[in-house]
Formats: structure tokens, sequence, C-alpha cells
């Protein structure tokens, strides 16, 4: 593989987004990419609802490109030095369609994009991904290996209505929006996100708080008041639940990009 887009990270911050362009905003919540100057221990990873393909440098076993699925449950990394990582994030739900890719297909794991895509497809995207000359080209390069977005479906217009609002909407009322009972809601959240409509709330109502316990500098107790927690209690039991550390442990560690709050453009 060429280093073009290794070359540029050299010259980055540690972690940068990227919007995607208006024909698929409503799909890809960002692009991003990561570098590791040095070894990183223990990076972690923490549950967001959302799904990605990646581009590593050095690639790994899965051949440089990988399918990240929802995350039930934080996860933890080493990165060696001089790794080079670009991914798409997409959007709660919203890969399913657009990636050809059922949601449950890669919960809690990676696999190679050449599981799911022809083989072909796979080469292609790894070559022009290689010879991108940066970011930006990179994003055109991605995108143009997706599928044109459709127009969002009522099961993707109520999940971006759940994800707008942070988790905090009844699973009759998506399903209501949807034109479908609350039985066939979860089965096909289930088969977009990999999550039920009630653990994907949780995930986006988690990563709700995490954003607006670092924006505002609350303190916690505020912070289950403001996210719709029952009590402070509850959102511990929450963070210990999906991250396996409290509140403030959460606070010291090294979040990963999936919680920046903010985007360098």
């Amino acid at each position: 593989m060429a280093a073009a887009v290794c070359q540029l990270a050299d010259t980055t911050p540690l972690y940068r987004e990227f919007p995607p362009s208006p024909k698929f905003a409503a799909h890809v919540e960002c692009f991003w990419l990561h570098r590791s100057d040095g070894p990183v221990r223990n990076f972690h990873v923490f549950p967001d609802g959302c799904s990605d393909i990646i581009f590593e440098q050095p690639a790994r076993d899965y051949g440089g490109l990988a399918i990240v699925g929802t995350m039930t449950r934080a996860q933890a990394f080493d990165i060696p030095a001089g790794h080079s990582t670009f991914g798409v994030r997409f959007r709660p739900g919203m890969a399913a369609r657009l990636v050809r890719v059922p949601g449950s297909l890669a919960v809690n794991q990676s696999i190679p994009l050449a599981a799911a895509w022809k083989a072909a497809a796979v080469r292609d995207l790894l070559d022009q991904l290689a010879c991108s000359s940066s970011p930006r080209d990179a994003i055109a390069r991605f995108e143009a290996s997706l599928a044109d977005p459709a127009p969002l479906d009522a099961v993707e217009k109520s999940l971006a209505w759940l994800a707008e609002c942070s988790g905090q909407i009844s699973v009759d009322a998506l399903a209501d929006a949807a034109s479908l009972s609350p039985r066939q809601f979860r089965r096909t959240c289930l088969e977009r996100t990999g999550l039920s409509p009630k653990h994907l709330a949780r995930v986006l109502r988690f990563r709700h708080a995490a954003k607006y316990a670092g924006k505002q500098r609350r303190d916690w107790a505020d912070v289950a008041l403001e996210c719709g927690y029952y009590d402070q209690a509850h959102l511990i039991n929450e963070f210990k639940e999906l991250t396996g550390v409290s509140p403030a442990q959460f606070s010291s560690l090294t979040v990963a990009s999936h919680f920046r709050l903010e985007s360098a453009l």
C-alpha cells in the first residue's frame, strides 16, 4: 500500500473529524483521521450507537479495511507507533442499507470488509484510499465506493429521531412514527443496528451524558438531571455497565474519537 494518507497524517493532530458531502449528510456522521506518533496502551473506545468502516495503515489481519459494528460495551486496544486510521462513521442505523450489510453482523467486533463486499470492490477501495493525496480526496473516494444514498425510509427516520433526542423517546412512539407495531420495530431495529430500540436508546443517552459532562463541566448530579436519568445512582450504574468504570474514572481515561466534543474541520 502507498503511504499518501499516512504522510498527510504526520502533519495533523492526533484526531480530526471531517464532514461528509451534503449527499451523505443524513447517513454519515463524519469521516475521521487518527494517528498515534508513539505507542498507545489501552486506548478506550466506548459505545455510541454508530458503526464504522475503517482503513488502517499498516494493515492488520483483516486486510486494512474493516467494518466496526455497534458496541454494547467498552473496548480497549493497544495502538502501535506510527499507526494511522481513516474511517467513516455512520449515524445509528444508517449503514445497513447504504453499505448493504446487516447491522447485526458485526456487533461488538470488527470484521474484514472483504467478508461482506466483493473482493474486487475491496481491492479497488484499498487502492483508491492508498493513493489519496488528502483527507478530502480520501472522503471523495470513500463516498464513491458506497451505494447511492436513498431517501431515509420510515425506520431510518425514527432512528434519526431517536438519535436527535439522545435516546429519550419511547419505543411505542418510534414504532408509531414508522407505522409499525412495537414488535416489528424492535425486529427491524435489531436488523439495522444490531441493538434493540431500548438498548440503542440507553447507548445514545449515555453518549449525550458523556458529552454534556465534558462540554458543560457540570457535576454528575447535574448531568443525570439534564440527560434524563432517574437520579445520579442510575447514571453511575449505566456508566459502569456500558464502560466498565465509574463516571469519575471515565473522565480520567483517554476518550476515543467517538466522544470528541468538537470537530477540527
